[in-house]
């Protein structure tokens, strides 16, 4: 009976253990989002690292990052309440995003003028992708989206 209640202590401590890991992975700053919406973020997301989520009105926001060293890229996705996905936002270099956009951003009316940075959004919506890019248009910072298609938008106003 002895070795029983041993092996009894030496597997709660294992499961406080556990626990604790699991908890201390994700990181709550505005309260614990549902479990709708942390299921459909680990179903979408299931080798995410480094998980910090907060709140906005009326989103639940997540930060958090995938890949390994050297590769890490760092994202930023939205859920409602009832856990449906709004978007994601995955930061790039400009020399990371494909030639092809780079040329569209080139060959538009907003090739002439210059990046402002190096960092690159790659915006996922229900309703469709494209990346943002910050130019300086005569000393102001415009963003401008460019779509896998080709079309580059008018400047976004953020």
């Amino acid at each position: 009976m002895k070795n029983f209640d041993g092996m009894k202590k030496i597997m709660m401590i294992l499961a406080c253990v556990v626990a604790m890991t699991t908890v201390a992975c994700e990181k709550y700053e505005d309260g614990r989002p549902s479990k709708d919406v942390r299921t459909e973020f680990k179903k979408m997301y299931p080798d995410a690292k480094d998980v910090e989520w907060g709140h906005e009105p009326g989103f639940w926001v997540v930060s958090f990052e995938t890949g390994t060293p050297p590769n890490v890229l760092e994202h930023e996705a939205r859920y409602e309440a009832d856990g449906t996905w709004a978007g994601t936002v995955t930061e790039y270099t400009v020399n990371s995003v494909p030639k092809e956009i780079r040329n569209y951003l080139a060959q538009s009316d907003y090739g002439k003028y210059p990046v402002v940075d190096d960092d690159v959004d790659y915006c996922e919506t229900p309703t469709g992708s494209y990346y943002v890019f910050a130019v300086n248009m005569n000393g102001a910072t415009i963003p401008v989206r460019v779509w896998p298609d080709g079309k580059v938008d008018e400047p976004l106003m953020m």
